[in-house]
């Protein structure tokens, strides 16, 4: 079966349109595949993207820390504050006259504080200034660890009302 030329040139014809076709689909189709990936995020945008976010992140955390931090200061400072004030009220009950300095260590609020208190003269001879500092103090190092608060008050005796 021979074909004629005109008939090979005709198929070629056909086949080289659709040869074409493909090829004008196939860069179509790379256009737009081209144009999605213009679209979507490279490499290093993801990877700045993440090193912003692991910085933001790490600032977050050091403010929470430091927001944690604080609220146990503040709990801190309110129980020392409360040892001092029931050692004010203990010495005002019990009338004690203090001479020179004293330190004692007491277990309340959950914790061991020592209280070290010095007493000054005042210019009524019935009156005494007395400093009160609380401190936490360490039981396995055996020492002190921080002055947490202090109190000055003026300690007088009190008078008998049958007098």
């Amino acid at each position: 079966m021979k074909t004629s030329h005109s008939e090979q040139s005709s198929s070629s014809c056909v086949r080289n349109r659709r040869t074409r076709s493909i090829a004008s689909r196939l860069a179509t189709r790379s256009s737009v595949a081209r144009f999605y990936r213009v679209s979507g995020f490279t490499l290093l945008e993801v990877m700045v993207a993440l090193a912003i976010f692991a910085v933001a992140a790490i600032a977050l955390t050091k403010v929470a820390m430091q927001y944690t931090q604080a609220t146990a200061n503040a709990i801190l400072r309110t129980k020392a504050q409360f040892v001092a004030m029931n050692e004010v009220a203990m010495m005002e009950i019990n009338q004690e006259w203090l001479e020179g300095t004293l330190s004692k260590q007491v277990t309340s609020q959950g914790e061991t504080w020592q209280i070290d208190k010095k007493a000054q003269a005042t210019i009524s001879p019935k009156i005494q200034r007395i400093e009160l500092q609380v401190s936490l103090y360490n039981v396995e190092q055996g020492k002190v660890e921080a002055g947490i608060t202090n109190v000055v008050f003026f300690n007088y005796p009190t008078q008998d009302k049958s007098t």
